[in-house]
C-alpha cells in the first residue's frame, strides 16, 4: 500500500512538473517570437533605454552617468542612466556574447530584448510557483491555481513588457520572486531559504523600478509583523528570531544592490536615488518646452481630478481614465496599438466581478482567527438553546498577508497619481504593473467565491476554470498574432 502510494504521489509531483515547464515554456516562446518580429522601438522610450544597454555593451561594461551625451535624450534632456541600469547590463552582456558568435549589425537591439524576455519568462515561473502555495489542493481545487498563474501570468501587458528594452520586466521578476517568498511563507515558516528568497527579491526590487518599491515596504512590515504576531514562541525569542534572521535579509539585500545608491552619492553629491540630478539635468538640457519648470503639469494648470480623468487628448481612443485601464490590460507599441475595446470591456468585467466578490469571502481580512465555542443552555424541561460564540485569540497570518496585498495596490497607484499631477498626465497602465500580482490575487480568490457557491457539480466548475485558463493564455498569443504582425 504505501509503495502504491510513494508511486502515486510520485506521478503527480511529475506531472506537476510537466504542467509547469509547459506553462513557462509557453511563455517563453511567445515572449521570444514577439520580441524578435517587432521593429526597433516599439515600446514606451525603448530607443532612449536601448541607448543606456548601447553605451555599457561598447565599453565593455563601464556604466554611462546620467548626463552623458552618449545617453541623454535631445528633447527631455534626461537620459534612463539615472535610473538603476541592471536590466541594461544583462541586456549588453547578451550583446556582448552574441558578437562571440556574428555581429548581428542592425538587429543588435533584437539580441538586447532578450534580457527582458528572461526576465519575464522568470516572472511567470516564480508566479506558477507561487500559486500552488496560494491555492493549495487541500482547500482549493486544483485548477484554481492555473487561472490565477493565466491571468498574473499572461496578463497581454505583462508579456509585453517582456518584449522591449525596459525595466518594468525585472520589476516583474522581482514582485513574482518576493511573491513566492511570502507564499512559501504561509505553507512553511520563515526557513532560510525563504528568508534569502526574500532579500535576493528586495535586492533586485531595488534594481529595477521605482514604482515597484512598494513591495520591499511591504515585505519588511510583513516580515516582522508575521514573527513577532504570529509566532509561538515566547516573546523574547520571537525579538531574538527577527532581529537575528531579519540582519541576514538586510545584510544580503544591501549587498546585492547598495552599491547601485553608492555610486549614485559619489557621482551625484550625496542623491543616492538620482532623482533630483535628473530633475537638473533635465533643467539644464531639455528643450525650453519640456522643461520641468515650464512643462504644463495638472498642478500648474489648477486642474482637479475631474478634469484629468475625462481629458482627452486628440491622439487618444479613450478619455484618461480608461486608457489607464486599457493599458494596464494590453496597449501595444508606442501607446498606438489598441487590443478591441470589447475583449478589454471583458477583462474589466471580469476583474470588477471577481473583486467584488472577494468582500464576501468570509475571513478575508480578518486579522485574528476565528475560534466558535458552542454554548448550550436549558430553557424550560429539556429543552437547550444553543449559542454560538466567537472567540478571537490568535493572529491570522492570512489576514496579514491579505492585508499588505492591499497596500501592494494601493502604492504604485498612490505614486502614480503623484507622477500625474507634479509631472505628467501619461494614462500608462503599465505604471501600475506593480500592482498586478496581488490584484489578480484578489480576482481569483473572488471568482472561486463565486463558482463554488453557484455551481455544484465539481466537473463543471473545473471544466469552467480550465477554459479561462486556456483563453487567459491565448489572448497574447491572439494579440502578436492579429495586432502586432499586421
Amino acid at each position: 500500500m504505501n509503495v502504491k502510494e510513494d508511486m502515486l504521489k510520485k506521478k503527480k509531483e511529475i506531472n506537476e512538473k510537466t504542467e509547469i515547464f509547459i506553462f513557462v515554456f509557453l511563455a517563453f516562446i511567445l515572449l521570444t517570437i514577439w520580441a524578435m518580429t517587432q521593429p526597433f522601438n516599439s515600446g514606451p522610450d525603448e530607443q532612449m533605454r536601448y541607448y543606456v544597454a548601447d553605451y555599457i555593451y561598447k565599453h565593455h561594461g563601464a556604466l554611462p552617468r546620467g548626463d552623458d551625451p552618449a545617453v541623454r535624450n535631445k528633447v527631455w534632456g534626461i537620459s534612463y542612466a539615472y535610473y538603476p541600469v541592471v536590466s541594461y547590463m544583462v541586456s549588453a552582456l547578451f550583446m556582448r556574447i552574441s558578437r562571440l558568435f556574428a555581429d548581428p549589425g542592425y538587429s543588435m537591439f533584437k539580441i538586447a530584448r532578450m534580457a527582458d524576455v528572461l526576465f519575464v519568462t522568470g516572472a511567470v515561473y516564480f508566479v506558477v510557483k507561487a500559486s500552488g502555495k496560494l491555492f493549495p489542493k487541500e482547500k482549493y481545487s486544483g485548477e484554481v491555481r492555473w487561472l490565477f498563474a493565466a491571468l498574473a501570468g499572461f496578463m497581454p501587458q505583462a508579456i509585453f513588457m517582456g518584449t522591449y528594452v525596459n525595466t518594468d520586466s525585472l520589476a516583474l521578476l522581482a514582485a513574482a520572486m518576493i511573491l513566492y517568498a511570502w507564499a512559501s511563507y504561509l505553507r512553511e515558516d520563515w526557513t532560510w531559504k525563504n528568508c534569502i528568497l526574500l532579500a535576493v527579491g528586495m535586492a533586485v526590487c531595488a534594481l529595477s523600478y521605482y514604482n515597484a518599491y512598494g513591495w520591499i515596504l511591504c515585505s519588511f512590515f510583513f516580515f516582522c509583523f508575521t514573527v513577532l504576531l504570529c509566532r509561538e514562541d515566547a516573546f523574547s525569542q520571537r525579538v531574538r528570531f527577527l532581529f537575528s534572521r531579519g540582519a541576514v535579509i538586510a545584510a544580503v539585500t544591501l549587498v546585492l544592490c547598495g552599491w547601485w545608491f553608492i555610486r549614485n552619492a559619489v557621482l551625484y553629491n550625496g542623491d543616492f536615488l538620482g532623482r533630483k540630478s535628473c530633475a537638473e539635468c533635465a533643467e539644464k538640457y531639455a528643450q525650453k518646452d519640456y522643461r520641468p519648470s515650464l512643462y504644463p503639469t495638472p498642478a500648474k494648470l489648477g486642474w482637479n481630478w475631474k478634469d484629468i480623468i475625462l481629458y482627452q487628448d486628440p491622439g487618444w481612443c479613450h478619455n484618461w481614465i480608461l486608457t489607464v485601464c486599457v493599458s494596464f490590460i494590453g496597449t501595444f507599441g508606442l501607446m498606438e496599438i489598441y487590443m478591441p475595446y470589447t475583449v478589454s470591456k471583458l477583462y474589466m468585467l471580469f476583474f470588477a466581478v471577481g473583486i467584488i466578490s472577494v468582500f464576501f469571502v468570509k475571513e478575508t481580512f480578518d486579522l485574528k482567527k476565528k475560534i466558535y465555542v458552542v454554548q448550550r443552555k436549558a430553557v424550560g424541561n429539556d429543552r437547550w438553546k444553543i449559542k454560538t460564540k466567537v472567540i478571537s485569540r490568535e493572529w491570522n497570518k492570512e489576514g496579514i498577508f491579505h492585508l499588505m496585498m492591499v497596500f501592494l495596490i494601493m502604492i504604485p497607484v498612490f505614486l502614480f497619481l503623484y507622477y500625474v499631477y507634479y509631472s505628467d498626465n501619461q494614462p500608462q497602465g503599465r505604471y501600475l504593473m506593480p500592482a498586478l500580482y496581488p490584484l489578480m490575487y484578489f480576482v481569483t480568490l473572488g471568482w472561486n467565491n463565486i463558482l463554488t457557491k453557484t455551481v455544484k457539480n465539481e466537473k463543471v466548475w473545473s471544466l469552467i476554470y480550465r477554459v479561462l485558463t486556456v483563453l487567459l493564455v491565448i489572448s497574447p498569443f491572439a494579440c502578436w498574432a492579429f495586432l502586432i504582425l499586421p
